[in-house]
């Protein structure tokens, strides 16, 4: 089976953990990085105002689906496999099926009803797809009423080389990444009233990695930067108890963190949910909280308790990484799929 694989190429993305799959597996593949057509966007004000003038498209659209679909056309793959697909217009995935016949399916890490995060090409390709790939349930039916008719349910994963336990290599290092509580993952207005409460705890060390806490004066003490590669191993290796949020603008009921936070070895203390509670269970594998207010019931008791603590994140450690839970086995099921509906 040949495979085209549209993604971003930074090492932490979804793209980069199934591209080392195919490679393990053995597959022949070729890779299109949708990512280097929007690094523009980042540094040029020209591109970020073309950007919204042009509906939320790059000014390097059309060199991307022109390469996309020329890259196509030499690899003549069997698969297509999209992670999201913003900058993707339904007239060259409908160039790729009748140019290559190819199997075109899309693991979608977003909510592409999300208007945050979507494009209207992302949402018009959705018929096109012939196997609609969702991280949450809950997109599940609007993706069949856009008019994808073969929708699953795929849950996130991790990756086992980035994503296992680490200690600090020195005092300093262990100093800079101790703490009491972490959060890895950027600020959203309804996150920031969970920390502010748990700000209130006096003498608590909390930690705050991701983008845009700085804004916020009563969170800002508590920023500290991103948490990449090694240091967000170190993040959640030196914190007591790790935090796990899921996106409510994405529907998730679970998040890329709910697999990586106890394949690290941390502590998980989740949003509880549907989806976390079919995963772990409840005291035993991971502690969950539903508000605010028992957000910091929870850690403060869990302070308290450090074996118990303990025992619950070795728990958790063992459900993800003895179970089926890595990328290569989330290509493996999404290509058994393939297989099965070709």
């Amino acid at each position: 089976m040949r495979v085209l694989l549209v993604s971003v190429d930074k090492f932490y993305y979804v793209g980069a953990f199934f591209r080392r799959a195919l490679e393990e597996l053995g597959y022949e593949y070729t890779f299109v990085d949708e990512g280097k057509f929007l690094e523009l966007l980042k540094r040029s004000l020209l591109h970020k105002v073309a950007y919204r003038l042009l509906g939320r498209r790059p000014l390097t659209y059309w060199t991307f689906n022109k390469e996309l679909l020329q890259k196509a056309q030499e690899f003549q793959p069997d698969v297509v496999l999209v992670t999201k697909g913003a900058n993707i217009s339904p007239r060259t995935l409908h160039m790729i099926k009748k140019k290559t016949g190819a199997f075109l399916v899309n693991y979608a890490t977003d909510d592409p009803f999300n208007p945050r995060v979507s494009t209207r090409d992302l949402i018009k390709g959705i018929p096109l797809y012939d196997l609609y790939v969702c991280t949450k349930r809950a997109i599940m039916e609007d993706v069949r009423r856009a008019g994808c008719q073969n929708v699953v349910f795929v849950r996130f994963g991790y990756e086992p080389t980035l994503h296992f336990p680490e200690r600090p290599a020195t005092p300093e290092e262990a100093e800079r990444f101790s703490s009491d509580v972490v959060f890895i993952g950027n600020v959203d207005e309804d996150r920031v009233p969970y920390f502010e409460a748990l700000a209130k705890i006096p003498g608590l060390k909390l930690h705050l990695y991701g983008g845009y806490w700085d804004r916020y004066p009563s969170l800002r003490r508590y920023y500290r930067g991103f948490a990449l590669g090694r240091n967000y191993r170190l993040a959640l290796g030196g914190a007591k108890i790790a935090i796990c949020l899921v996106r409510r603008a994405n529907r998730d009921g679970h998040c890329m963190r709910t697999f990586e936070i106890p394949a690290c070895g941390a502590f998980m203390l989740a949003e509880r949910t549907e989806e976390h509670l079919e995963l772990f269970a409840e005291d035993r594998e991971a502690a969950y909280f539903g508000s605010p207010e028992e957000l910091v019931d929870k850690v403060q008791y869990y302070l308290q308790h450090e074996e118990e603590r303990q025992r619950i994140a070795q728990a958790g450690y063992q459900r993800v990484t003895t179970g089926k839970n890595t990328y290569r086995d989330r290509l493996l099921e999404i290509l058994q799929l393939v297989g099965a509906l070709r």
